[in-house]
């Protein structure tokens, strides 16, 4: 009988990327046959996840959509009864979860299951809380000091913590001695991934903004920013394609989108399958980062600049030392403030900048961290509690 590994979240979507298209599907490719996969989480915008076309017909894998809320309903925190019968029904031998909603929760299934528990901390939630707009002022330091006192106890209980940024390891003094740095990087789901062109025509430049919509991404930014440079490239179009949970941001954002036709807001109120952003990359010319300066994503590395640098995608960023230490080796971006930026520049650098033209760009894929994940794996699967 096929040992089950649970792997589980609060608000991703069960074929979110990181928990199907990387972890999920390296675990089935280096244990063929081996495993059932059982992926907990929300529903996404598609029925059925995307199937790695370079694999054989996988049966391992088996999503469980229970997470049904809103980001900020209050059924969120009851989440966790759900959870629990649930993980208790399957009866895995390893789970790893990625919310720190789960915690208690997979306090009581360390006593009753005896199975080892990883953590994959993919955010740094207290600089979240605290920093960014989600919750109310008055709430955000009692629910970060909540969490981050929660992250320090679950070391009693949690076996192992993957971190999703190489910042955290300095951050996280929780994870010490016991992690592992398991980043972002981008992972194709078939042999036959082609790299596009970085090669674009001006004054027809077509710009893409996808992933999270909220304030702290700056995607308010990315439409002032294509409404400045139509004056220089008067065909310019914008695209932005993503998630949004905010209902007044994206409010915002819809006004200032108003009467601009040649701005195409493809917002869902459900997570998007991650396949459905990739495809978009095919028909854009550059990629914009906006970010709005924060202490919450300043040390991070975005997953999709990985994306873009994989599929030879320009980009547009926003001032940042760490990304520019990422992009200019290999000539992927250029880097303005967002906020002040200097239009006349960027236009002539857009015309003359060698974007790609030489530097290696093997580092932006998953297949170096799917070697450090498997070893953790294999140790926690066959250790016997």
């Amino acid at each position: 009988m096929k040992k089950k590994i649970i792997i589980a979240s609060v608000l991703k979507p069960t074929d979110d990327v990181r928990m199907y298209e990387k972890f999920a599907n390296s675990i089935a490719k280096c244990f063929p046959n081996e495993f059932e996969i059982h992926i907990l989480g929300a529903q996404s915008n598609r029925q059925s996840p995307v199937k790695p076309s370079n694999e054989q017909e996988i049966q391992e894998f088996f999503f469980h959509p229970i997470a049904q809320f809103d980001r900020l309903s209050s059924k969120r925190f009851k989440y966790s009864k759900t959870f629990l019968i649930n993980v208790f029904k399957i009866n895995p031998s390893l789970l790893i979860i990625n919310s720190p909603e789960l915690l208690l929760a997979a306090l009581l299934v360390k006593m009753k299951l005896k199975i080892p528990i990883i953590y994959d901390v993919r955010e740094n939630y207290f600089f979240n809380i605290l920093y960014q707009p989600t919750y109310k002022n008055y709430l955000r330091p009692f629910l970060a000091t909540a969490v981050r006192s929660l992250e320090h106890l679950s070391r009693l209980w949690i076996d192992f913590y993957l971190l999703a940024e190489r910042c955290y390891e300095k951050e996280f003094s929780f994870a010490k001695g016991k992690s592992e740095i398991i980043e972002n990087k981008y992972k194709p789901l078939s042999l036959e991934f082609q790299v596009r062109s970085s090669e674009f025509k001006i004054p027809s430049l077509n710009f893409l903004y996808t992933g999270t919509i909220s304030p702290t991404y700056g995607t308010i930014n990315a439409i002032r920013f294509v409404k400045k440079i139509k004056i220089y490239f008067p065909e310019s179009q914008l695209v932005i394609k993503g998630f949004c949970a905010d209902k007044h941001y994206l409010k915002l954002l819809k006004t200032e989108a108003e009467d601009c036709g040649f701005i195409n807001l493809e917002i869902s109120e459900v997570p998007i399958n991650h396949q459905e952003i990739i495809a978009t990359f095919e028909k854009a010319d550059i990629a914009l980062l906006p970010y709005l300066p924060n202490k919450s994503t300043e040390n991070c590395i975005p997953a999709k600049m990985y994306e873009y640098i994989a599929h030879s995608l320009p980009m547009v960023v926003q001032k940042n030392a760490l990304w520019e230490s990422i992009c200019l080796p290999c000539k992927a971006a250029l880097f303005i403030d967002f906020e002040e930026e200097n239009i006349e520049k960027l236009v002539h650098d857009l015309a003359v900048y060698p974007f790609y033209s030489e530097g290696n760009k093997d580092f932006a894929f998953w297949e170096s961290e799917e070697k450090k994940l498997i070893p953790i794996i294999s140790k926690y699967i066959n250790d016997e509690m």
